[in-house]
């Protein structure tokens, strides 16, 4: 196993190297992957994407568009909440400085919950960013958890600790894996 702390360095280095236009393919060919995979489903708990993070904004206006609930996380006085997306008009800057639904309105339930990572195992952990937002939210939803990665992000294994929570699938450019 390797070390979180190592890997979360190593890999956030090289996902910054990647140009826009690399994120902006590869995020096309994950998302369309998402989409035939889940598209028939009909409610989600999306993310918006910052920096060079797999981008879901492809597959955020494609489901609202069919139709679909889709819910976004939302910062909250106890961390990450789900909160429903109504439209790209509805969304206002968060505490981060990230994207999220102006909305209150949340559920716990969802078909298919889609996790950003810096890393993720074969074994299904994830490293994160570190601060432990999607763990703490993770543990308060139910659905299918896919993390969606590149796959430079993808090692054998990943040091855990008893509250990291694990991918059920994890989509990249070139593979798909399955617990």
């Amino acid at each position: 196993m390797r070390d979180k702390g190592f890997l979360r360095r190593e890999i956030l280095n090289l996902r910054n190297c990647l140009s826009l236009a690399d994120v902006d393919e590869k995020s096309r060919i994950i998302g369309e992957i998402f989409l035939n995979l889940f598209g028939q489903k009909e409610s989600f708990l999306l993310y918006s994407s910052v920096n060079k993070e797999v981008r879901t904004k492809f597959i955020i206006d494609t489901l609202y568009k069919n139709g679909k609930v889709v819910y976004l996380p939302k910062y909250g006085d106890d961390g990450f909440v789900p909160a429903l997306y109504n439209g790209e008009t509805s969304m206002v800057k968060g505490k981060f400085g990230v994207m999220e639904p102006a909305s209150t309105a949340s559920s716990d339930q969802f078909d298919v919950i889609a996790i950003p990572g810096v890393v993720f195992g074969l074994d299904f952990n994830r490293v994160g960013m570190g601060k432990g937002y999607y763990d703490t939210m993770l543990k308060k939803v139910k659905g299918l958890k896919v993390g969606l990665s590149y796959q430079f992000q993808i090692v054998d294994g990943i040091d855990s600790d008893p509250w990291d929570e694990k991918m059920d699938m994890i989509i990249t450019e070139e593979n798909i894996y399955r617990r």
